[in-house]
């Protein structure tokens, strides 16, 4: 699936932009995903766990991680969950 694909399935399904998308998929490849399918899965599985965490703004349709803090968040899950 090319790239934008998976980029609007991503934002159909969790309510992230293109700069969150590109965003998380540096910083999973900066944690060592250089594998486009592995970085991928790690990306859903971390929006999932996202969702779980209270994240989701009910009135913006979108997850919100705050100001500063999606280094932080995808840190805290590559280092907990990979």
């Amino acid at each position: 699936m090319p790239d934008l694909y998976f980029y609007k399935w991503c934002d159909l399904k969790y309510g992230i932009n293109r700069g969150i998308y590109n965003t998380i998929d540096a910083l999973l490849y900066e944690k060592g995903y250089t594998d486009v399918y592995e970085r991928r899965f790690i990306l859903t599985r971390f929006l999932a766990h996202s969702l779980k965490q209270d994240l989701y703004d009910e009135k913006a349709n979108a997850i919100k991680f705050g100001r500063g803090n999606l280094t932080i968040k995808v840190t805290e899950f590559v280092d907990s969950h990979a």
